[in-house]
């Protein structure tokens, strides 16, 4: 039945019948508009009217002031002229004044308590009785006698029509004595309704507020007959409505026609009337819409004019537009399908929230974010906040407020609960489109993007900046020269000493802990990166306050800004470590390079036509010849080798190097030979070297010399120098080499780890030479206790030492350790920084195992150490070896 509202599935149809729908929404639009059109027309002639019944109304107000005051002074002049004696004569005079001098007045009297006429204006109506008159008899009954009578209109005589308004007048003793009444004409009035005119069917009266018509005027005249009718219905409803002015429709009369008149009482509260004026404007209602009657007939043959044009063009373009359909459809096939591609490779959610009517548009996409289907989320704001994730509302709050404040852009990360009950981040940018008069937000519009994926990163960076040895940042360089770094990692910190927030706002601080010396070199070579935009590389040390001096190591990359300022991208890193072992590398290095020229090695260099073109000093020293005298390798082995047959071995001997050489990346094996020096000395030397390229360089070792050297360098690698002990490197070894024993053996094997009590104390008091004096002593006493040769005891580091004891079972160890505490004691040496007595004493840790094949020797030391810990802390001065702890 209702198939006709909905649009037709063809598109041509679909059309005409949007067309139709349309041209309906125009008439409707046409219709409230021409209904708009004369409810403005109404209304603007109502505003009209009731500004020029308002007219009327001041205007008699002040003719009613006027005459009012007028009968004031006259009530003021009678006890005057009573105490004169000639009151009736003073009172004609001043009678005769007043009437000469108002306008629109027929005639005043004064009429005295009995009705009878003793002054007026008019002398015919001196002394006459007017008690009979309906304003004498109002006055009469009045109980409040300052009252401004203003009475029926009558006609005194026939066709002259007069409104009197009187005012009574009080006798000495406060009664009544009389009035004095004024009589106005109607054709006074004309005038003043004629000047308010200003269309040809328009009239304004004047009636009495009995519904006595006084005066009526139009622009072809007045209108003076009927006049003692009673209160028309349009009338009586103004009247029973109680308020001062309205504009009704109607008439006044039921022989007129329909009009719109605007109504106005006029009693001023200054006056103190006894009833009102009623002033009435009007109009003829037809009259009125008459010009609205003329648009209303022409907007109809202009919609009726305009639908047929719009047809007919709608006809022709759908002629035109299926000749080029099948074109328009795939050119919009493809173009939808890119959007719908830029669309989902956005991945952005489109809002609309519009607080003037608390609805909120969320797109397709922006629900498909969360997981949700159209139908799943509703219309409401509420929709948007109960997905919020707690943690997250002030931080949205804050932005929403910056708005409020008169920020039109919304800039804000945070959660959103998705269906599935987890959280997604999400950044939402929005732009305010209308505010209200105090500037609160009426509608904002924007997209949610989801920033998860990017956020996970930002977490994945932060912890890696956290965890970086380092400080990672950026510094940004102004071209008025000032700076400051906009990010700074966590590790900033340990670089330079204070937190990111300190650091970011201003270069300075970075800047005040670089040592003075390194300080202008920092400085320039920042400039000249930012110069030439290469790369950055700088070493230098900070001095930082709880950890003193420090190298640091740091490189970044520049980058020029639109601005003209640069930012440096890069790394900084603490390289105090490295740079000590550089130092003690370069130390060792010089110490090798005179250990290179003082130890019994001899170099040659010699090129590819096995010329000699090199021989350090202690190749002249072995052999003394000069280059003059051997100036190839061949007249060199001539000296060398005198005899022939030895000659041609060591000839093949040294083509067989050469070849090992070619096959094992140039080097050239060891080999000695007798080598027959200039003085004629046979000297051994291990020939051996290296080939590069076509070059060669041949090393010459003195074997007799070497072992000697061996020798000494074995007894500094395995001896410690201070306590002549072994040293750590030695135990290990030996550690290692009796585990394995004992694995074979299945003997114990025990271990005793000692430690000086509070050596540092005794360093403090004595100096470092008695605390080497007291660790040589100890030395000393713990070597001489050793009882069997293959016991050894060594220096572990600083002031410890180690037992190694070779099938020894723990109660054995233990006994051996009491022994070792016991002769420290008899040594007597003074220690007075010690808490455990006068004297220097020792702790030991007691270990023993069986070494086993799934237990390790770092076991056993582990274990001696943990109860060298033990003994350390239930007071020193004791063994422990796990079984209980024993003050020595």
């Amino acid at each position: 039945m209702f198939r006709f509202l909905l649009p037709p599935h063809n598109r041509y149809r679909r059309e005409w019948w949007w067309l139709g729908w349309a041209w309906l929404c125009i008439g409707v639009l046409l219709a409230v508009g021409l209904w708009a059109e004369r409810q403005s027309i109404e209304h603007s002639e109502r505003q009209r009217l009731t500004q020029q019944a308002g007219v009327i109304h001041d205007n008699l107000v002040r003719q009613l002031d006027v005459i009012d005051k007028a009968l004031t002074s006259l009530i003021d002049v009678l006890p005057h002229a009573r105490v004169l004696g000639d009151d009736a004569g003073r009172v004609q005079e001043r009678v005769q004044a007043f009437s000469g001098a108002m306008i629109g007045v027929g005639s005043i009297s004064w009429i005295n308590a009995q009705g009878r006429v003793l002054a007026s204006s008019n002398p015919a109506l001196l002394g006459q009785d007017l008690s009979h008159r309906a304003y004498y008899r109002t006055a009469q009954r009045l109980k409040v006698l300052n009252t401004l009578i203003v009475s029926e209109p009558f006609a005194p005589v026939p066709g002259k029509w007069v409104l009197p308004v009187a005012r009574p007048v009080v006798g000495p003793e406060g009664t009544f004595d009389g009035v004095v009444v004024i009589s106005l004409y109607p054709e006074d009035f004309s005038t003043l309704l004629r000047s308010v005119l200003y269309a040809p069917d328009m009239y304004a009266t004047l009636i009495h507020g009995q519904g006595q018509r006084f005066v009526w005027q139009n622009q072809s005249g007045s209108g003076m007959q009927e006049r003692l009718r009673a209160p028309t219905g349009m009338l009586k409803e103004f009247q029973a409505s109680g308020v001062t002015q309205a504009v009704l429709q109607g008439v006044l009369r039921p022989d007129e026609p329909q009009r719109l008149v605007a109504i106005h009482t006029v009693r001023p509260a200054a006056l103190a009337m006894d009833g009102p004026l009623i002033v009435a404007v009007g109009r003829m209602v037809p009259a009125v819409f008459a010009p609205w009657w003329t648009l209303f007939w022409a907007s109809i043959a202009f919609y009726l004019l305009v639908g047929m044009v719009v047809a007919s063009g709608l006809h022709l373009m759908q002629q035109h537009l299926r000749r080029q359909e099948q074109s328009l459809q795939d050119k919009g096939q493809a173009l939808n399908n890119l959007w719908h591609a830029v669309l989902v490779a956005t991945d952005q959610g489109v809002w609309d929230c519009n607080f003037a009517t608390g609805q909120l548009y969320l797109s397709s996409a922006w629900k498909a974010l969360l997981g949700y289907a159209d139908e799943d989320i509703g219309t409401s704001v509420d929709e948007w906040m109960m997905r919020l994730h707690p943690d997250d509302g002030p931080r949205a709050q804050a932005a929403w407020e910056a708005c409020q404040n008169g920020q039109d852009e919304y800039d804000c990360v945070y959660r959103l609960r998705c269906k599935d009950g987890s959280y997604r981040w999400s950044l939402c940018k929005g732009r305010v489109l209308a505010r209200d008069a105090q500037g609160r937000v009426l509608r904002i519009v924007g997209t949610n993007t989801d920033v998860s994926e990017e956020r996970r990163l930002r977490e994945r960076f932060e912890h890696l900046t956290q965890n970086v040895p380092g400080m990672i940042y950026q510094f940004q360089l102004e071209p008025d020269g000032t700076s400051h770094f906009p990010y700074v990692s966590k590790g900033g910190e340990d670089i330079y000493g204070f937190s990111a927030d300190l650091l970011e706002p201003a270069g300075s601080k970075a800047r005040s802990v670089i040592h003075p010396d390194d300080a202008l070199r920092v400085a320039q070579s920042i400039v000249d990166s930012a110069q030439a935009l290469t790369v950055w590389r700088e070493e230098y040390r900070v001095r930082l306050q709880d950890r003193g001096e420090r190298w640091v190591s740091g490189v970044a990359r520049p980058q020029r800004l639109d601005g003209g300022a640069v930012l440096w991208h890069g790394y900084i890193h603490d390289i105090t470590d490295r740079k000590r072992q550089a130092i003690e590398l370069e130390e060792t290095q010089r110490m090798l390079q005179h250990l290179i020229h003082a130890m019994p090695v001899a170099l040659c260099m010699v090129d590819e036509a096995r010329g000699i073109y090199f021989r350090n000093q202690r190749f002249l020293d072995y052999f003394g010849y000069t280059e003059a005298q051997v100036p190839s390798m061949d007249e060199w082995a001539v000296h060398a080798y005198p005899d022939p047959a030895y000659r041609s071995h060591v000839g093949r001997e040294w083509r067989a190097a050469l070849a090992h050489a070619a096959a094992h990346d140039g080097y050239i094996p060891s080999q000695e030979y007798r080598i027959t020096a200039q003085s004629g000395q046979v000297l051994t030397m291990a020939i051996g070297g290296v080939q590069f390229g076509s070059s060669l360089l041949v090393t010459f070792v003195d074997r007799t010399a070497e072992q000697a050297y061996s020798e000494t360098l074995e007894k500094m690698a395995f001896v410690d120098a201070l306590t002549g002990l072994p040293n750590r490197r030695q135990f290990d070894q030996t550690l290692q080499s009796e585990w394995l024993r004992g694995q074979r053996s299945g003997q114990p094997l025990a271990l005793l780890m000692i430690d000086i009590d509070f050596f540092k104390q005794y360093n403090d008091l004595y100096g470092h030479p008695g605390g080497d004096a007291c660790l040589r002593a100890v030395a000393k006493v713990l070597r001489g206790a050793m009882g069997r040769s293959y016991d050894l005891v060594a220096r572990y580091g600083g002031e410890e030492f180690v037992c190694l004891l070779p099938e020894c079972s723990l109660e054995g160890a233990s006994a051996k350790a009491q022994a070792l505490c016991q002769a420290v004691r008899v040594l007597q040496l003074p220690h007075g920084g010690s808490k455990v007595g006068q004297h220097v004493t020792i702790s030991v840790g007691v270990a023993a195992l069986v070494p086993g094949a799934e237990q390790t020797s770092d076991q056993l030391l582990a274990l001696a150490d943990a109860r060298l810990y033990c003994a350390k802390e239930s007071g020193r001065n004791r063994i422990n070896d796990g079984s209980c702890e024993k003050v020595s």
